[in-house]
């Protein structure tokens, strides 16, 4: 199967070879002429499936390899997915990310049903963020988690939250230097020449630069949605 989707403003041709995936798929194609193909070969679907745990279906690892392809193929177009949970606040994006596992979800979960309206889903697993001269945009993606959490809106990146759970509630602010090595390793791409990683690299500075980044130690209870909201409203002065 072959379709022509847009991924944050690049159309992308993309083959695959199951179905199972392709209503993840179907909000973002276009009949645009795609600028560039990303395909996986049945072989190589099935050497990426060895490493996967509990034997998943070869749908659902051709479905999270393209993920790294498509990102890959947009770096030079100055974009790359990213892993986190985005959501619109305050007319800009705002990503949580930790390692998988960590309580990204949960925490957005506590933020909804604390603050309702006030917020809402971007993308709830890997959005794609795009390197403007000036400002970073967050644009959804078909990878939105176990969940299915996202919707079609992009909007300026306002901040990023590093969770990490611990015994306390403690939101701090961290100098680029603290955060660049934890940030570097959530840009999804397979790493697999070192022009790439040096794109990457110097995306991450832009980043570091032009958008601040907080740690959030937190306990995952529903007072932390409190104080992480709380404090992000006042020192970024929303």
């Amino acid at each position: 199967m072959k379709k022509t989707l847009n991924f944050a403003g690049i159309p992308v041709a993309i083959t695959w070879n199951s179905g199972g995936h392709f209503p993840c798929f179907f909000p973002f194609e276009t009949e645009e002429r795609p600028l560039l193909s990303v395909a996986l070969s049945g072989e190589e679907v099935r050497a990426a499936k060895a490493l996967y745990p509990d034997d998943p279906p070869d749908a659902y690892v051709e479905y999270m390899e393209l993920c790294s392809r498509v990102s890959d193929a947009l770096l030079p177009y100055a974009r790359v997915v990213f892993h986190g949970v985005a959501f619109l606040w305050h007319g800009r994006a705002w990503i949580f990310t930790a390692p998988s596992g960590t309580g990204k979800t949960t925490q957005y979960i506590r933020w909804k049903q604390r603050y309702g309206d006030e917020i809402g889903m971007m993308n709830g697993d890997k959005p794609i963020l795009e390197f403007r001269d000036r400002e970073i945009w967050v644009h959804p993606s078909p990878w939105m988690g176990k969940e299915s959490m996202g919707r079609q809106v992009s909007a300026p990146l306002g901040g990023i939250v590093l969770l990490e759970q611990s015994g306390e509630n403690r939101l701090c602010r961290l100098t680029p230097q603290a955060a660049a090595g934890e940030l570097f390793v959530q840009f999804l791409f397979s790493r697999a020449t070192a022009e790439d990683v040096q794109m990457v690299s110097r995306m991450e500075e832009q980043l570091l630069t032009q958008v601040p980044v907080w740690r959030f130690l937190n306990r995952g209870d529903d007072f932390s949605a409190q104080i992480c909201h709380d404090g992000l409203e006042m020192e970024a002065q929303l």
